[in-house]
């Protein structure tokens, strides 16, 4: 059993205490936060809300929202909606995490580079990558100056896929192979997060081309991913898109298929079914249909695809463009000229917006 199958086991147990009252209500609160945390590695993102919205229920009871543990919470809620893709919400708790941290703890505590690590994801997801990176670099500075080597990984990891999403493969890179050697200094070779970094740098390897590298780095990263998690978590759906996308890349597209396949199970089994991530794995399948000629099949993927990632995202996050211009072209060779033309021109709406704002 992996480490976070054990603290799941255990947790379970506590959970079902406070669920009837048999923990004090102040006292409590650690043990609830611990409980959303250790729930949402765990990918058990229900049980993770659960957990953290009755500490809020403490928090509000007990006129501690002005406090550190109040903080705590809204940090926890936070990361949560973050992980849900509900980054309105996100940034809401993170804010107020944010606030709170910087007036009791100082601007240059550790557990305000944590928040603003977690405010910075949300803002990824949403392409605001400026922002994002602004954040990103502040925690980093705070953490260095605090010599907290613990939390530098996982920030290392977030700056380097976002660098990578941008088309900085290089610096992406450079910024990944740090996060690997990190975490494999501070929590060794087998950790999670050093699985977590592997990912990451297979991944940008693979925006590289350099597949044979890509493919020996991922072998590392589920192998340590598995140990951990066990083969239904949601991180083993994250390295299986990547499997399928090598797949994809060798023309291997039976395998490519295959992999995809069992990334939608994992998170049927783990995510709600409006979440980004669900979006992103029916685009994935879509693309290898469209690849093998496959146009009824691809353009009904290609819509799921969007429909979610819209409601998740919203209609004119700039994440959705590689769909709609995908999900055109099949609209186009089954001869759907209105639909095709339609996409074409919310993109370049959303293209001339995202000039205006300055992004590019």
């Amino acid at each position: 059993m992996g480490r976070v199958a054990k603290l799941y086991r255990n947790v379970s147990f506590a959970f079902i205490a406070a669920a009837y009252g048999l923990a004090a209500e102040s006292g409590e609160l650690p043990a609830l936060n611990h409980q959303a945390l250790v729930y949402r590695e765990a990918g058990d993102y229900v049980r993770a809300r659960q957990a953290a919205e009755r500490a809020l229920g403490i928090v509000e009871a007990q006129k501690l929202t002005e406090t550190v543990e109040g903080a705590n919470v809204f940090a926890n809620l936070g990361g949560i909606a973050e992980m849900q893709g509900e980054t309105a919400d996100a940034k809401k708790w993170l804010g107020r995490a944010l606030e709170l941290r910087e007036r009791l703890l100082g601007a240059e505590h550790p557990q305000v580079a944590e928040t603003l690590n977690d405010l910075a994801l949300a803002y990824s997801r949403e392409g605001r990558f400026d922002t994002a990176g602004a954040l990103y670099r502040r925690a980093l500075g705070i953490l260095e100056e605090a010599k907290d080597q613990r939390n530098l990984p996982a920030v290392l990891n977030n700056l380097g896929k976002m660098e990578g999403l941008e088309g900085h493969s290089k610096e992406a890179e450079r910024i990944l192979r740090r996060a690997v050697r990190e975490s494999e200094r501070v929590f060794g070779a087998r950790h999670a997060n050093t699985g977590a970094a592997l990912g990451s740098l297979a991944e940008v390897l693979r925006m590289r081309r350099r597949y044979r590298e890509a493919e020996e780095v991922l072998r590392r990263a589920e192998e340590i991913d598995r140990a951990n998690f066990g083969a239904e978590h949601p991180r083993m759906a994250r390295d299986l898109s990547l499997e399928g996308a090598l797949a994809a890349d060798r023309k291997k597209y039976g395998e490519a298929e295959a992999a995809y396949g069992r990334v939608l199970g994992i998170l049927e089994r783990s995510l709600p079914a409006e979440h980004r991530e669900m979006g992103r794995a029916w685009a994935n399948l879509a693309e290898v249909y469209f690849r093998e000629k496959r146009m009824a099949e691809a353009g009904e993927a290609y819509g799921r695809a969007l429909g979610i990632l819209e409601r998740a995202m919203g209609r004119e996050n700039s994440e959705l463009l590689p769909v709609m211009r995908e999900y055109a072209a099949v609209l186009r060779a089954r001869e759907d000229f209105a639909g095709a033309e339609d996409l074409e021109a919310r993109v370049m709406k959303i293209q001339v917006k995202r000039t205006l704002r300055g992004e590019g």
